[in-house]
Formats: C-alpha cells, sequence, structure tokens
C-alpha cells in the first residue's frame, strides 16, 4: 500500500500549506479593453502593480510558513525532464494554434514533427 501525498482542498478555513501561483506577465501585458472581457476580467489591469501586488503577496504567505510554488518554475523544471517535454510536444503543440513554421523550428525535439504529423491547416 502507498502512502503517496493526497492533494487537494479538503477545507475553506483550514490551514493553508501549499500553493501554486502564476506571477503576472506577458498575457496581461496583451489584456486590452476588447478582449478583457473574453478572457474573463473585470478590467484591464496595470501590470506593473499586479507583479508587485503578486510578489508581496506571495512573501507574506512565504513569511506564514506557506510552501508557494510558482507556474513559470514549475513549468521550467518539468521542461528539463526530456521524457515530459517530449510528451507536451507531442500532444499539446500543433500547428493550427503555432503554425507550421514553428512545427519546424521545434523538429529536432518533437518525435510528431520529425515525422511531419501534424494536422494540416
Amino acid at each position: 500500500m502507498s502512502s503517496a501525498t493526497v492533494y487537494g482542498v479538503h477545507s475553506e478555513v483550514g490551514v493553508l500549506k501549499k500553493v501554486m501561483v502564476c506571477a503576472p506577465g506577458m498575457a496581461h501585458s496583451r489584456l486590452t479593453p476588447r478582449n478583457k472581457d473574453d478572457l474573463l476580467f473585470d478590467d484591464v489591469i496595470w501590470v506593473d502593480n499586479a507583479k508587485r501586488d503578486h510578489f508581496d503577496f506571495m512573501s507574506k504567505m512565504r513569511a506564514r510558513g506557506v510552501d508557494v510554488v510558482e507556474m513559470h518554475d514549475l513549468l521550467t523544471e518539468t521542461l528539463e525532464l526530456d521524457e515530459a517535454r517530449n510528451w507536451i510536444l507531442d500532444h499539446q503543440i500543433n500547428a493550427n494554434e503555432v503554425g507550421v513554421e514553428f512545427m519546424l523550428k521545434c523538429a529536432p525535439t518533437c518525435n510528431r514533427c520529425r515525422r511531419g504529423s501534424w494536422p494540416k491547416p
């Protein structure tokens, strides 16, 4: 029998032990009054202020003993693993989303790109 850690939210008032966050970045810089509703934002945000507030919030959680995991760091660590990187390239990247030119550039590391077996636009 395995004693694997069970992750999840089991109480809305319990002690927060670990949390994954995503810092504001390039995606937020692309937010405009025209696309904000489609992206489920109430308003356009000031990205520099949001970055500062996010860092402050992370610092306060860490000061209270919360293990804060940043999504971009987690993705970077994941992509360093050959098996994980190949799975992402083989299953999540497609020519309709990123274009054939990108697919050809990633061909040296992507099995599907090397085979040329992506959906044609």
